[in-house]
């Protein structure tokens, strides 16, 4: 199987969707868009990555797409998976890089999150109305995640900032990856050598979609890589 052959799937950030991924990401060749399942496990990287590939289906060969904590996540599952490439967005293969975890982690606790959802449902007009229709690609950007956060578990939104506190990285040096960062990016350290930097923060994957997926897409043309062993 050619890499441009493989499957590839697009795994969201935390408290994203599928939407995480406007088009034209959904036009890579063997696209699989995916959602969160219901989540009630412990919260530890390697316990959520071994559901959510069973839960997912993610087969041996697989192309891994992962925008911020999703990129975390694919790291995670490359451990057990034989894939033939990473493709990390706004994210890190090192925990410390995300400089808000333990600010996250303290305010999701005191926070009444199922409220704070409420509320932003039942602003939706709202919001739409005083900024969508004139939207900027960063203000739609942020209109929509703001929706999907309002309808995302909050258990397991809260969660994961545990997951991603303890989080040991993902060092391993076989498996091809592709990097795509934005410089301004405030959430998640730019990495010192990335294959595209683009003039954006920590929503490139939707405030700049067409030219994330233009590279991934020539990328993928691009190479014919033998499937890689999974780590250990």
């Amino acid at each position: 199987m050619r890499m441009k052959d493989a499957p590839v799937y697009l795994i969201p950030g935390l408290g994203a969707d599928h939407r995480n991924y406007p088009s034209p990401w959904t036009e890579l060749p063997g696209c699989v868009c995916l959602d969160w399942p219901e989540y009630h496990g412990r919260a530890s990287m390697p316990e959520v990555a071994r559901f959510m590939a069973e839960a997912w289906h993610i087969p041996p060969g697989a192309v891994l797409v992962g925008s911020s904590f999703g990129g975390m996540l694919a790291c995670e599952m490359a451990k057990f998976i034989p894939v033939r490439a990473l493709i990390l967005v706004a994210t890190s293969t090192e925990g410390r890089d995300f400089t808000t975890t333990v600010r996250m982690k303290w305010l999701t606790r005191v926070l009444p999150l199922r409220l704070v959802q409420s509320f932003l449902r039942g602003t939706r007009s709202a919001q739409e109305l005083l900024w969508g229709r004139t939207a900027t690609p960063l203000v739609r950007a942020v209109l929509d995640s703001i929706q999907m956060f309002g309808s995302c578990q909050a258990g397991f939104y809260r969660d994961m900032f545990q997951a991603m506190d303890t989080w040991d990285g993902f060092d391993a040096t076989d498996i091809r990856m592709l990097r795509i960062h934005g410089r301004q990016d405030k959430l998640v350290r730019p990495p010192e050598c990335a294959d595209l930097y683009l003039e954006g923060g920590h929503m490139i994957a939707m405030t700049q979609a067409h030219e994330c997926a233009d590279f991934v897409r020539r990328w993928l043309d691009s190479h014919q890589l033998p499937l890689v062993s999974a780590c250990g």
